[in-house]
């Protein structure tokens, strides 16, 4: 028996939480666009399970922050939802004297969600075929200056299976640092009967982040991807410089179930979308960007 749940949705919702001091929002939303799906397959002795999810908002979002003074503050920021490209910000000063500076820019279209599903074998066999493409980038720029009774400072970024954490408790502490993420397309099959289950996902997307810190308390720094894992912590006085640079790409044609048939709905060629340059992102080294220099105006 097969039982399959699956949902595609527009609502029409903000996925933007942004909660700061001084903030400057341009931004047009459609919605939310995607799809949910998990299936069971299974007979009198056994059973299988698989599940995928992939959701989107397009939509043009850009913020310009700044911050200058003397006392306490607090911050929460939050993306979510943006085809698997996430950010997180929580930031408490005591007293003291802050200096920032933020850019922030989001961009994210549909292109095309396409899902094939095969029930057969007396519904003791489930197979699925998904083409999607849901163009994403964020594009994010921080200066920070703090001296004071204490800062305390997290941030996370992911973009699908790259995740950036930096942690922070100072006194005294200054940060720069850039954060391009970008996600592209995929394909996506699955092959389930009660007994065994055969699946492929393929992805394009880049991650690149570049920073330079200094504290005097506590610092945290984490990368982890699908294959790889920096973990850095240290007490004291320290000044960090770390360098990202991840690309995944995938070839469809490379896939074991690709027919022109089939993908006929869709052309070869993808879109992205256009990320303004904004000051600063000189300072990362895009060239392992490839074709994807051509986001970048």
């Amino acid at each position: 028996m097969v039982l399959v749940i699956s949902e595609g949705l527009i609502i029409h919702q903000n996925n933007i939480v942004y909660l700061i001091m001084i903030l400057s929002i341009f931004s047009q939303a459609e919605g939310k666009v995607g799809y949910d799906i998990h299936v069971l397959v299974n007979n009198e002795t056994m059973s299988t399970h698989w599940g995928r999810s992939h959701w989107t908002s397009p939509l043009s979002f850009n913020s310009d922050e700044k911050c200058k003074g003397d006392g306490n503050s607090s911050k929460y920021i939050k993306i979510d939802g943006f085809s698997g490209i996430n950010f997180r910000e929580t930031t408490h000063t005591k007293k003291g004297r802050l200096l920032e500076q933020k850019q922030v820019s989001l961009v994210s279209f549909l292109n095309w969600i396409y899902i094939d599903e095969v029930v057969s074998d007396k519904s003791e066999r489930y197979h699925v075929k998904i083409n999607e493409s849901t163009p994403t980038s964020l594009l994010y720029l921080e200066d920070t200056t703090y001296r004071g009774d204490g800062i305390f400072k997290k941030q996370s970024f992911t973009n699908s299976a790259d995740e950036i954490t930096t942690d922070y408790n100072a006194k005294k502490f200054s940060k720069s640092s850039v954060f391009l993420g970008v996600y592209r397309n995929a394909i996506v099959t699955a092959d389930l009967t009660p007994s065994s289950l055969n699946e492929f996902l393929g992805e394009n997307y880049s991650t690149q982040y570049k920073m330079t810190s200094d504290s005097d308390l506590y610092s945290a720094f984490r990368f982890k991807s699908s294959d790889e894992l920096i973990d850095e912590n240290y007490i004291g006085s320290v000044k960090i410089t770390n360098s990202i640079s991840k690309v995944h790409t995938f070839d469809r044609s490379d896939e074991e179930y690709y027919v022109d048939e089939w993908l006929a709905c869709c052309p070869k060629g993808y879109d992205y979308p256009d990320v303004p340059l904004q000051p600063g992102l000189s300072n990362l080294n895009l060239s392992t960007f490839g074709d994807q220099n051509q986001i970048i105006k």
